[in-house]
């Protein structure tokens, strides 16, 4: 079931290191990414919680996933928990902290149903959970809270994002404005040689 668990998580988010928070860069698309594996995510009572913040220039997208494995036990196929019920609640030092709307993808898979909930949420929640002393969510009805190393790592986070939107801001402050095109002055019809005899000289 932890392999598992894991295989979803690499499925979902760009390549992670458990605990880390990781940056990638492609230089040819300019795409910025930035992941994280939440801490207790190697716990297997706990799902799979995975960040990616992906950013294009003045575009960006923050998206957290959560992967839950439930097993068959025996009886047939595993039964769906989640997807009925998959709001994502948040609270942050006893206050709730707003996020976004919800997705849900449910498939079996070798007998075991993989449910997966997306959630897009914004620099600033990442920033309210860097910068909390406690910090809880619950899915549905089940309730799952963030080890110190998480919050410890959501302040890199929303350092990363922070630094990486002041530097694109100032790149296009200090891009050169278009040069205006030159203005050509009309000269009319001075292009004519002067002094020079009509070629249509009058009749006499």
């Amino acid at each position: 079931m932890r392999i598992a668990f894991l295989a979803i998580a690499l499925a979902i988010a760009a390549p992670v290191s458990a605990q880390n928070v990781s940056e990638t860069f492609d230089r040819i698309s300019g795409e910025r990414a930035i992941a994280y594996t939440a801490d207790g995510s190697m716990d297997t009572s706990m799902p799979v919680f995975t960040f990616e913040a992906i950013l294009v220039g003045d575009a960006s997208s923050s998206t957290i996933n959560l992967a839950f494995v439930s097993a068959n036990g025996g009886s047939g196929a595993a039964a769906s928990r989640f997807s009925a019920c998959h709001d994502i609640d948040w609270l942050v030092d006893g206050r709730p902290l707003p996020a976004g709307p919800t997705s849900y993808r449910g498939k079996v898979v070798d007998g075991e149903m993989i449910e997966l909930i997306g959630q897009n949420v914004t620099p600033q929640w990442a920033s309210a959970v860097g910068g909390a002393q406690d910090v809880r969510y619950r899915v549905c009805r089940n309730e799952y809270s963030f080890t110190h190393n998480d919050i410890e790592a959501f302040a890199r986070i929303a350092a990363k994002l922070k630094s990486l939107v002041l530097s694109s801001s100032a790149a296009q402050a200090d891009a050169p404005a278009a040069a205006s095109a030159k203005e050509v002055e009309y000269k009319g019809m001075n292009w004519r040689p002067k002094h020079q005899q009509s070629l249509f000289p009058g009749r006499p």
